[in-house]
């Protein structure tokens, strides 16, 4: 009876006498917005089993993400932040037994702990100024390695304003033997005769 009352309350069409409901403290709760019932919160999404369970959203966002990270190993991804130098090793779309790498500065992670979550990096390749946009959970990202710490301390979690620098402060040399990359991820080297 209680949360049929509730549910009366929150559409605005109470049918119970307002003396009736004060006990409950619905009354309070339905002047101040359906938001502040007693007892309500935002559903937070679960997996259980198979099925999704509360908000389907952020539940198939938890269970995609750990998918992906449940197939990762946490030694082959650095933390790194705006500002620093990154290397990503990643197969090539087109070609999938090819490994590939891009190097660059972090221009900025967006959403990074959803499973949508993103960051940009930025190189100067050949002298024109090249972005590259990954998806943080993509299963084609194999590693990220930190290469080197930003050089100054940035006070903003965008740098979009380094695309216009000078190329000096978005250019990263970095060598594929230097990066530590783990055995199942390096290019075989071809032996000299």
């Amino acid at each position: 009876a209680a949360m049929n009352a509730l549910m009366a309350a929150c559409r605005g069409a109470l049918t119970r006498p307002a003396a009736s409901l004060a006990p409950l403290g619905i009354l309070a709760a339905a002047q101040r917005g359906c938001g502040a019932l007693p007892g309500s919160s935002r559903s937070v999404g679960n997996v259980q089993g198979p099925y999704l369970r509360g908000n389907v959203v952020e539940a198939w966002d938890k269970r995609e993400k750990a998918k992906i990270l449940a197939t990762r190993n946490p030694e082959h991804f650095d933390d790194f932040k705006p500002g620093d130098s990154v290397a990503v090793r990643l197969v090539d779309p087109f070609n999938p037994k090819r490994l590939e790498t891009f190097s660059g500065v972090c221009l900025g992670l967006h959403k990074i702990k959803q499973y949508g979550g993103s960051f940009i990096l930025r190189n100067q390749l050949e002298g024109v100024g090249t972005e590259q946009q990954f998806a943080y959970y993509s299963p084609l990202i194999k590693a990220i390695r930190k290469v080197q710490d930003a050089p100054v301390r940035f006070r903003r979690n965008k740098l979009y304003f380094l695309r216009h620098y000078p190329p000096k402060n978005t250019t990263v040399q970095v060598k594929d033997k230097d990066l530590r990359w783990p055995k199942e991820l390096r290019v075989p080297e071809k032996k000299k005769e």
